[in-house]
């Protein structure tokens, strides 16, 4: 285990309780140096699994592991040591819950494109690496970095759960995009419904398709819509999309007066696309577009091409 890795479970251990000001201040500056934030973002995620161990299992296993455990601030030392005992088992994970145990299984997956074992399909992008913990009661996957897109297979027994630093984004059937690349983590729904949280506290929020939301610290919030940074006194044309191709989405954006839209590739004519959409707006239609459906744009003078990425 690496200096920062250590250093991760000591300040999630220290902040999952009652931090004073001055240890919020002191871990809000390591927090923003190069590289903390990932190892934080993973400690304080595997936190969740030692938070069950009882403080005497705790205590006797940091002791076996540690000697710091019997010196000041040590049993602060002692749950650490237990984290990462818990972090370096691996494989299968076993969570007491009261009389009985349910058994979650876990794994980590490589990059691109994959289907997880619930067939939920994932993308994965900008270096995000994501680890599953499925059970019989719910389905919970660990963003750590970059970004995911999660095309969630619905099952209504088991709510489905992407963890990314302190957000919590919960679906049954749905599309939705996380961006864990910064500190404050992004989330964007395509299609369906989903509701988001912060594991800090706050009340939940619900996004329609097409909207995108951050959740810092304080509880998530929506962000506002992007509107054209043009002017128009042209009326607004709403187009309500139910999984609606993309190309007849352009094709009616097309018929208004504003600058066309082309594709790169014909093939991304057949994308499904979900939300409401002011077609009289090409500029601002085209970037919401390639946002939602992860599409490099290219703005020419005559017209706008959105291409794969």
């Amino acid at each position: 285990m690496t200096r920062r890795e250590r250093e991760a479970i000591d300040w999630a251990t220290t902040m999952s309780g009652n931090p004073t000001d001055s240890e919020k201040k002191a871990f809000e500056a390591w927090h923003a140096k190069p590289g903390n934030a990932e190892a934080y973002a993973k400690a304080e995620n595997d936190w969740v699994f030692a938070e069950d161990m009882s403080p005497v299992r705790i205590k006797a296993d940091a002791r076996h592991f540690r000697s710091e455990a019997d010196a000041p601030g040590g049993f602060r030392w002692a749950v650490a040591t237990a984290a990462a005992i818990v972090l370096a088992l691996g494989g299968a994970w076993y969570i007491q819950r009261g009389s009985g145990e349910t058994q979650l299984a876990q794994s980590e997956t490589a990059p691109g494109e994959q289907t997880l074992g619930d067939g939920t399909r994932v993308t994965l992008m900008d270096g995000a690496r994501i680890e599953t913990q499925f059970s019989t009661g719910g389905r919970r996957v660990i963003l750590v970095g970059g970004r995911a897109r999660f095309d969630v297979a619905h099952d209504a027994a088991r709510p489905f759960t992407v963890v990314a630093g302190r957000s919590e984004t919960t679906a049954l059937g749905t599309i939705f995009e996380v961006d864990a690349r910064k500190a404050t983590p992004r989330v964007t729904l395509i299609r369906g419904s989903i509701e988001i949280r912060s594991s800090a506290g706050g009340g939940a929020l619900r996004l329609a398709p097409g909207e995108s939301a951050e959740v810092p610290e304080t509880g998530p919030y929506r962000l506002p819509a992007m509107a054209s940074p043009v002017p128009s006194a042209a009326p607004t044309i709403l187009l309500a999309a139910d999984n609606l191709p993309l190309g007849a989405v352009l094709d009616r954006a097309n018929q208004s007066d504003s600058k066309p839209i082309r594709l790169a590739d014909p093939a991304l004519a057949s994308l499904p696309v979900t939300g409401s959409f002011d077609v009289s707006a090409g500029p601002a239609l085209a970037r919401k577009l390639a946002a939602a459906l992860d599409l490099g744009i290219d703005e020419r003078v005559g017209e706008i091409i959105l291409r794969k990425k």
